[in-house]
């Protein structure tokens, strides 16, 4: 049924079969009447009681009064701007908060979780149309909302295929005057949804584009893949030719793929004073993932590296920071030592800038060739960064003893140890590759190129 008041293209060929398509995904539709019953009123975006469930379900020995705490982390945020909220959010869902209680053997500080990302079923989804929010001045009504554990996550506009490229402009003008984004829209939309949510998407049925909170109109793009199947897959599944907009949802909002880029792909960069949340291109969630199932499932441990090809100026950086982030948060890896290497200062300094600004923990530079050895000899657990000079001065001089070394030494024999190659095009032929691999003779090996590979004698 088209909802009253709605473009009938827009309903039937873009809104109504994204619900049918998530609902194949796992989410269960509840009509916006009923959630409107389960909240006080129109300005409160999380669902308390869905939340609640979830968290003793999450964390059974949560008490009365830590149940009320954990609920108001997400319901109460306290912050000056949208973007300081949706940072703040993202850290207490994705890594939670710490909260006192004695379980027996006194009291001591546990972790709250509000998501279990490692099972995707153990979450409540569910998805709704029109869902009401008050704003300071004005009323929203977002076309579609998807929540998790009661949490708002993603906000899909739905758009008439009739309207031709003007659908995306319209699309994603209204996404961003929901969000109250600019003094072009300021106090016209209702901020507080979008505290918690992790993706935004456009379409009209067969066109579709995505972003995230903050993202300007430039760059909203296209997710292209239904991973981890192929289109062909999706379309046996189907029954049809997959539509575009049958792809992002897919690809970001089937459940694992959702808590996959929230925990996994999302990073908040400074730049010039503002702050802006990021999340993946397409082709650097598949690389990523693609990495991690070779690393798993690699007949012997010599072929669980290989390159990943980025065009110039397509975010070889991050692409690297969230292998690291996968890497290290994987458990069976224990504890890994990750190893980035550049061949040129000036990206050393990129590197180690982006993941500083990221937050990711440890990034220690090495600043000498006896600072690299010290480094990578030392226990597991270190994000080291450094050039690949420093592997080739080691072999010129035993340090301190004025005697030339015949061959780079061993510097751990650990097989945990994974080394993220920048520009591997310029650094992976003769002796400095060699050195590296003296030095690490176990560890796996990931190259980063931006120069075409040559698919013939794949020598990269």
């Amino acid at each position: 049924m088209t909802p009253p008041g709605r473009d009938w293209n827009e309903a039937t060929l873009s809104e109504d079969t994204a619900v049918e398509f998530l609902e194949r995904l796992g989410y269960q539709f509840v009509a916006p009447e009923a959630l409107d019953a389960e909240r006080e009123s129109l300005r409160e975006v999380v669902l308390p009681e869905r939340l609640r469930t979830a968290l003793k379900k999450l964390n059974p020995w949560l008490s009365a009064d830590n149940l009320h705490k954990a609920v108001r982390a997400i319901t109460s945020v306290q912050a000056a701007s949208l973007a300081e909220a949706s940072e703040n959010v993202y850290t207490t869902l994705n890594f939670g908060m710490s909260l006192i209680q004695d379980l027996g053997d006194g009291s001591k500080s546990h972790t709250v979780r509000f998501f279990d990302f490692d099972q995707a079923d153990s979450n409540e989804f569910i998805v709704t149309r029109q869902f009401r929010v008050a704003g300071p001045k004005k009323e929203i009504r977002p076309d579609l909302v998807v929540l998790g554990n009661g949490i708002p996550l993603a906000v899909i506009e739905c758009k008439s295929p009739t309207l031709g490229d003007k659908w995306i402009d319209e699309a994603v003008s209204q996404l961003l005057r929901y969000q109250g984004a600019g003094s072009e829209y300021r106090e016209q939309g209702a901020p507080r949804l979008f505290e918690t949510t992790q993706v935004l998407i456009g379409s009209c049925g067969q066109k579709a584009i995505y972003g995230t909170v903050g993202t300007p109109k430039r760059f909203w793009s296209e997710w292209k893949v239904p991973y981890p199947l192929a289109r062909e897959q999706l379309a046996k599944e189907l029954g049809r030719q997959p539509s575009a907009q049958d792809v992002v949802l897919y690809g970001l909002l089937k459940p694992s793929n959702l808590l996959d880029v929230m925990r996994n792909f999302t990073v908040f960069e400074r730049q010039g004073g503002t702050t802006l949340r990021i999340v993946p291109r397409y082709p650097q969630f598949v690389a990523v993932n693609k990495a991690m199932n070779r690393v798993h499932t690699a007949k012997k441990p010599q072929a669980r590296g290989g390159v990943v090809w980025h065009t110039q100026g397509s975010g070889k950086s991050l692409s690297m920071l969230w292998l690291a982030l996968k890497l290290r948060r994987d458990p069976s890896l224990g504890n890994p030592t990750i190893v980035v290497v550049t061949d040129r200062t000036d990206l050393d300094d990129q590197i180690s800038g982006t993941f500083s600004r990221c937050g990711f923990p440890n990034p220690d530079r090495a600043t000498s060739v006896r600072n690299l050895r010290e480094l990578l000899s030392g226990a597991s657990g270190r994000t080291v960064t450094t050039t690949v000079q420093k592997f080739q001065e080691a072999t010129a001089m035993d340090e301190g003893s004025g005697r030339g070394r015949a061959e780079h030494p061993t510097l751990t024999e650990a097989s945990n140890v994974f080394v993220l190659v920048d520009e591997a095009h310029r650094t992976q032929y003769k002796g400095l590759a060699a050195n590296m691999r003296k030095a690490l003779p176990n560890a796996c090996f990931f190259g980063f190129s931006g120069t075409p590979i040559d698919k013939n004698d794949r020598s990269t």
